[in-house]
């Protein structure tokens, strides 16, 4: 299963950025049986998109990573596509590749895909849950409705939602409650506990801002760097991802150090007295 998240921000000007966060771990069956690498997180590489999902988790990476195989190919243009054709493109995608899977194996699965209309000042940041259930072989999609003017968690999902929704509840008390880094850092809180079995593994993020296409983020954790949640080795080069920690920090890649630039969110994240 899963431990997911989204997070809206805003700032003085109106809302900035959408933020999707999961946790790595697939597993067969039983927290035994795992592996902690999994990718469950997408960006699309020239159109303001990203995805994640709950549930089966052995079909939605290969059929999405299809899907933005044809994106980045160009095979499929949806540059200047509003996100309601994009979504309706992506989810008619799954969907077909669905329909030719032959095996009872499959499980059912939740998909979220975040989305921005527009650029800048006119962004307009758009959120879907799609739902495939396996017994009755019947997909639901609806719009979810997001609100603007504070940063928050939009929703939680999963296994793990219980134990991450319960960390929002606690640092919401915190001098950050109402921003992003509160979210993020809440998200963390949450997988670090290891309350949930079926949750583990490394956070991996993707985000949409004001401009430009989607972003995949790498993440600093345990004294290590992850991208899409596979560990990246010391030769790579670190300076062509941006990196946060679980404060929700900017910090580089490579030593897990704040950057010098950086905001501290270190003080602002701890509980009063």
């Amino acid at each position: 299963m899963t431990s997911l998240a989204v997070a809206v921000a805003s700032d003085a000007r109106g809302p900035c950025s959408l933020y999707l966060v999961t946790d790595s771990r697939i597993t067969w069956g039983t927290a035994a049986e795992r592996w902690d690498a999994g990718l469950k997180t997408f960006a699309s590489p020239n159109t303001a998109d990203i995805f994640g999902f709950c549930g089966d988790a052995y079909f939605v990476p290969i059929a999405l990573s299809q899907a933005l195989e044809l994106l980045s190919r160009g095979a499929l243009n949806l540059e200047h596509a509003s996100a309601d054709e994009r979504h309706i493109a992506v989810i008619g995608l799954l969907r077909a590749a669905v329909a030719k899977v032959q095996t009872a194996n499959i499980a059912s699965l939740t998909f979220f895909h975040g989305a921005r209309d527009g650029e800048f000042m006119g962004s307009r940041f758009r959120l879907w849950r799609s739902q495939y259930d396996v017994r009755s072989e019947v997909w639901t999609d609806r719009e979810l409705p997001l609100a603007f003017g504070t940063s928050y968690v939009a929703l939680a999902d999963g296994s793990g939602k219980t134990e991450v929704e319960a960390h929002i509840v606690e640092v919401s008390k915190t001098a950050a409650g109402g921003t992003s880094r509160a979210a993020m850092h809440a998200f963390c809180q949450a997988l670090h506990s290891g309350a949930d079995p079926l949750s583990g593994g490394p956070p991996q993020l993707v985000g949409l801002w004001r401009k430009g296409p989607a972003r995949r983020f790498g993440f600093c954790w345990h004294g290590k760097s992850y991208v899409a949640g596979m560990e990246v080795p010391a030769s790579a080069d670190h300076g062509r991802v941006d990196w946060f920690n679980h404060l929700f920090e900017r910090c580089d890649g490579r030593t897990g150090r704040k950057l010098e630039n950086a905001k501290s969110h270190r003080k602002s994240l701890k509980l009063a007295g």
